[in-house]
């Protein structure tokens, strides 16, 4: 977690996998958004936007 960089930052990353692994900022307008553009959902539902990060980030079977 970056507080003093502008904007703060987030880094979140699968533990069973390196590979899996973003950056997640909160935007002017409130929406946290990857480092790679997509938008997670908006600070007034947080557990909604930890809930679609977590399924970016899943390992899943091949």
């Amino acid at each position: 977690m970056s507080l003093a960089s502008d904007p703060a930052y987030v880094s979140v990353r699968n533990r069973f996998s390196s590979t899996l692994a973003e950056s997640v900022t909160c935007s002017e307008d409130g929406s946290f958004v990857t480092s790679w553009g997509y938008r997670l959902g908006t600070a007034d539902d947080v557990e909604a936007a930890a809930a679609r990060l977590a399924f970016l980030l899943a390992a899943l079977p091949a």
